[in-house]
């Protein structure tokens, strides 16, 4: 009975939900009718308002369409009409033709029907007379402006052709110049022009080339077609041949090519071959001859420039070089420091052909530099710093553009930056409390010894260490009989190498590292601590408050010895004062 009336509950929960659903739809598709309803309804009467409005407009088309249209129709309106009224006047006429021939009636239908007033041979004249008229206007235009004037070139008193200008001429006479001035040329040719300008039709005129060739056949020397070959600019000579030097100077360009889709490989110098025109046959150079020469080398130092994150590792990878080699060519290089910007000699000598490869590289920065802040720490003392937040390096995804040349890299342009792991920024907090009274303390102590680390007339042994009867494991001197937070001094200059904060062993302690005497000295149980690692703090300078952290049996400081991290006896270092009490427990 239970589960029949559940099943019940179940059943009438699950229709009244499905009417809900369905009253829900319901309401949501009359919403969407009405509103279509009205916006189809709010359309129609601006379309009528529209026609409305545009109503003066359409009838002013209408008229313009109905007038054009009669234009253009008017003569076949016209032909139309006339053939139907030669029909008319043809069957009107027929008792009166009927007396003659059949013949002689269809020939004058036809003569009326073509050559009549408005007949089809009148309008076709209409029509024709005018495309006539234009096509004869179009061609008269066409050549007028088909008349050309060019300057008449005669040089050294012969008559050579046309060219376009003066300018023509003196672009010639540079090309000329270059072909008879050819490395180790001396030959000189005269050419003096005189200009006209006349009227030459469709004639065409000379180019700066064929200027040159025409000269240079009127001028009796030697000649021979080849093809000039240019290192910027300066003439080397002309080949009969260039398709082993073109093979050579694109196997140069290959020994550079990677995968990268985005290098650009190009020679520094600006070579170019001549079109193929008459040189002097004594400039005519052996092709294997020009290989050897572009395949050498010349006498020219080279220079790496250096960027940010180089090395001396680094710059000897990118250059090729060894340290060694590099040392070389740079006195004092594996000893000096690398500045940005520096420029490393990387050769004596380079290629005749400096070849220069641009490409964009994707490559990762790491050790980027984090930012340091400060904060004030009310429970630091004066003086005192503590590391809050450890600075962490970041790491960026750079993208840039690197110019190559024979291979060293001469500059490089940074087009993206992106921070993969960005830096963590050092957060340095500064002490802010008063400091206890005696920060300083000075005293005098024996050679290779420690100063002993309180105040005078302040504490009093109460421990040896194991080696002097202490009791078993005792590494240190145990110095007693201080007040709760009695500054404790350095005993020697040094570097602090360990701050701990712990309520384990020697609770807060501190070791600091002395090179002078090349040991470390260990102070233990303090309540606080007034230095950071790293830091440096002199003879005597206040490094803890006294307390009894980490397991200790009351207010004391442990004071220990180690010697490359093995603990010594510390009663052969300290230099324990006369008026210090000995009271062994």
């Amino acid at each position: 009975m239970k589960n029949k009336n559940e099943n019940r509950i179940s059943e009438g929960i699950g229709g009244g939900l499905y009417t809900a659903v369905a009253l829900f739809g319901g309401y949501i598709v009359n919403t969407f009718y009405i509103a279509l309803l009205y916006t189809g309804k709010g359309i129609v009467k601006l379309l009528k308002m529209l026609w409305m409005i545009t109503d003066r407009f359409r009838k002013w088309l209408m008229t313009w369409l109905k007038r054009f249209g009669l234009f253009i129709c008017r003569p076949f309106i016209s032909l139309i009409r006339y053939i139907m009224l030669s029909v008319r006047e043809a069957k009107a006429e027929k008792k009166k033709i009927q007396k003659k021939s059949g013949v002689l009636s269809s020939v004058s239908f036809i003569g009326k029907l073509l050559f009549g007033k408005k007949g089809i041979a009148v309008l076709i004249f209409n029509f024709i007379i005018p495309a006539i008229s234009v096509f004869f206007l179009f061609s008269v235009i066409t050549y007028a402006s088909s008349i050309n004037y060019a300057v008449k070139l005669t040089v050294n008193g012969k008559f050579l052709g046309y060219i376009e200008n003066e300018q023509v001429f003196l672009d010639a006479k540079e090309v000329l110049q270059d072909r008879i001035n050819y490395l180790g040329g001396n030959v000189d040719i005269e050419a003096v022009p005189s200009y006209s300008v006349e009227q030459i039709g469709y004639g065409d005129t000379l180019t700066k080339y064929q200027i040159t060739d025409l000269i240079l056949q009127n001028s009796g020397v030697s000649l021979d077609y080849g093809y000039g070959f240019y290192i910027n600019d300066v003439f080397y000579g002309a080949l009969m041949d260039f398709s082993k030097v073109k093979t050579t100077l694109e196997s140069l360009l290959e020994k550079y090519e990677t995968d990268n889709d985005s290098e650009q490989i190009n020679f520094v110098d600006n070579i170019r071959y001549d079109e193929a025109g008459l040189y002097l046959t004594e400039s005519i150079i052996d092709e294997d001859w020009l290989i050897g020469v572009l395949t050498g080398t010349k006498k020219m130092p080279t220079y790496y420039t250096t960027v940010e994150g180089d090395s001396h590792i680094g710059i000897a990878n990118k250059t090729g070089l060894s340290t060694e080699e590099l040392e070389r060519l740079n006195p004092g290089f594996s000893e000096n420091d690398i500045h940005i910007g520096e420029h490393i000699k990387t050769g004596e000598e380079v290629p005749f052909l400096s070849i220069s490869t641009t490409r964009t590289e994707v490559y990762t920065i790491e050790n980027v530099p984090y930012d340091t802040e400060t904060v004030d720490d009310p429970n630091i003392y004066v003086g005192s710093s503590r590391e809050k937040q450890k600075g962490q390096y970041g790491e960026n995804r750079v993208t840039a553009n690197v110019t190559y040349v024979n291979g060293i890299e001469t500059g490089r342009e940074i087009t993206q930056v992106v921070s993969v792991v960005k830096p963590v920024t050092e957060i340095i907090a500064i002490g802010s409390k008063p400091t206890p009274a005696g920060t300083f303390i000075e005293g005098t102590v024996a050679y290779g010894k420690i100063m002993y680390p309180f105040k005078q007339g302040m504490g009093e042994i109460t421990q040896w260490a194991h080696w002097d009867g202490g009791y078993s494991g005792h590494k240190g001197i145990d110095i007693a009989g201080i007040p709760y937070g009695e500054p404790v001094y350095a005993g020697a200059s040094g570097i602090v190498t360990d701050v701990v904060f712990s309520q384990y062993g020697l609770g807060n302690h501190i070791v600091i590292y002395h090179e002078e005497l090349g040991i470390s000295t260990v102070y233990g149980h303090n309540s606080s601590i007034f230095v950071k690692e790293g830091q440096r703090i002199s003879q005597g300078e206040c490094i803890a408050g006294a307390g009894s952290t980490g397991w200790s049996s009351g207010i004391h400081v442990h004071f220990a010895v180690m010697v490359n991290g093995v603990s010594v006896n510390p009663r052969n270092y300290l230099d324990i004062p006369s008026w210090v009490p000995i009271h062994l427990v």
